[in-house]
């Protein structure tokens, strides 16, 4: 493609290229910072959700009558639940667990923090010496949901900014190139028989010149 003759498109085209290339930059740059964020702040409300449940398992575990078995939390009313958890003894047997929690996501107890499976995040934590232990779990796929819905409210935005950025970059040019556009009709207007010369006040230092050397012309 050849580049355009007129230099207002020239100066035009290559700022208006900048600007949307810095705001795609721009852009790249908050993605990954937010999504950085998005994980550390669910990464500490799951850890916080386990450390809060723990404590509580333990008492209603240790106020059980011999024989009672593993328990299910009851909710009292039906909502999205996108945190669960199950809490196990020293042999991985389930003594209490969340009113959704499917115990075939979490994996063994191996170690105090966080493990990750292809299909949820996992904080583990342990009490009494390590014979009580919590698994609470996230599915990644909220994860994605609440980035990508991030993501979208910024792209929306974004895809407004870009083409005011141009247009914004087109009126610039063109304002700026208007004593341009003035020089070349004073040139214009001089015939063989004008040899008025050319106002020259107010004109850009690299304009300046030009209409200096076309008058001593």
């Amino acid at each position: 493609m050849n580049a355009p003759r007129s230099l207002q498109w020239r100066i035009s085209l290559w700022l208006g290229l900048w600007v949307a290339l810095l705001w795609i930059a721009a852009a790249v740059v908050t993605t990954q910072v937010l999504r950085h964020e998005i994980d550390r702040v669910f990464d500490s409300t799951l850890e916080e959700t386990a450390q809060r449940i723990l404590p509580l398992a333990v008492l209603d575990i240790l106020g059980r009558e011999s024989g009672d078995t593993s328990q299910r939390i009851a909710t009292l009313r039906q909502h999205d639940e996108y945190f669960t958890y199950v809490v196990r003894d020293a042999s991985g047997s389930v003594l209490l667990r969340s009113h959704r929690a499917d115990d075939t996501i979490f994996p063994p107890f191996s170690h105090v923090g966080f493990v990750d499976t292809p299909t949820h995040r996992i904080y583990f934590d342990a009490a009494l010496q390590g014979t009580v232990t919590i698994a609470a779990a996230e599915p990644l796929v909220h994860r994605r949901e609440v980035a990508n819905e991030a993501l979208l409210g910024l792209a929306l935005p974004l895809g407004l900014l870009v083409p005011l950025s141009l247009l914004a970059v087109w009126s610039v040019v063109r304002a700026s190139m208007t004593t341009v556009r003035n020089l070349r009709t004073g040139i214009e207007a001089r015939g063989s028989g004008d040899l008025s010369p050319i106002p020259a006040a107010g004109l850009p230092s690299e304009l300046g010149p030009i209409a200096d050397a076309v008058n001593a012309l």
